[in-house]
């Protein structure tokens, strides 16, 4: 399946990961329907079927995608990766939002993924795909002394870090609303942020 997968049309195998995150999104396993995906893939049940034997071979595809595509993402840009924990947590909130356009429902999905897994299937997963990358952005090379010296300095990260997760759950691109706009939006919250907790 994934070499055949891969090695077919790329705007083709996006409207199939599209439409199967969308649809996997808003109905549980059992009740997502490989209909609705073939239809707003605007693809046969039979190339479906081709690619992927079952349904739930096509929502393991998607679990390991999911895990691949943000964690390559964001560990490509980890030797590179700035001391100040607010210039990382934007650069982190970007680089989701790239992959974002590409894939709108990704993060619908995955939010929906990690509600669902119990932490042991998490930390599984994690380890199957190398992904030790929250300890490394989270806490690895950040520039402490720039904190406010009387804050609990690891209470204020995960408020800086709760913010623009939460941010991010509420983006949707439209023509008015671009990429720029969003950077844009991120910085602000930042400056007030940064106010609260930097020297």
């Amino acid at each position: 399946m994934d070499v055949v997968f891969k090695a077919s049309d790329l705007e083709k195998r996006d409207r199939i990961i599209n439409a199967a995150l969308e649809e996997f999104s808003i109905n549980d396993f059992e009740k997502a329907s490989t209909n609705m995906i073939v239809k707003r893939a605007k693809v046969s049940k039979g190339l479906l079927y081709h690619y992927f034997s079952s349904k739930k071979e096509l929502y393991d595809y998607l679990v390991e995608f999911v895990f691949i595509t943000i964690g390559n993402s964001i560990k490509d840009k980890l030797d590179d990766m700035d001391s100040d924990f607010f210039v990382r947590i934007r650069d982190i909130a970007i680089i989701k939002m790239n992959i974002m356009q590409v894939y709108p429902k990704l993060y619908d999905f995955s939010v929906k993924l990690l509600r669902e897994m119990s932490y042991e299937v998490l930390l599984e997963k994690s380890k199957a795909y190398n992904l030790d990358l929250f300890q490394k952005v989270y806490f690895e090379n950040i520039d402490y002394t720039l904190f406010k010296e009387d804050i609990d300095v690891k209470r204020a990260m995960e408020i800086i870090r709760w913010t623009i997760e939460k941010f991010g759950e509420n983006i949707n691109f439209s023509e008015e609303k671009d990429m720029a706009y969003q950077v844009e939006e991120i910085n602000k919250y930042m400056e007030i942020l940064r106010k609260a907790f930097y020297k």
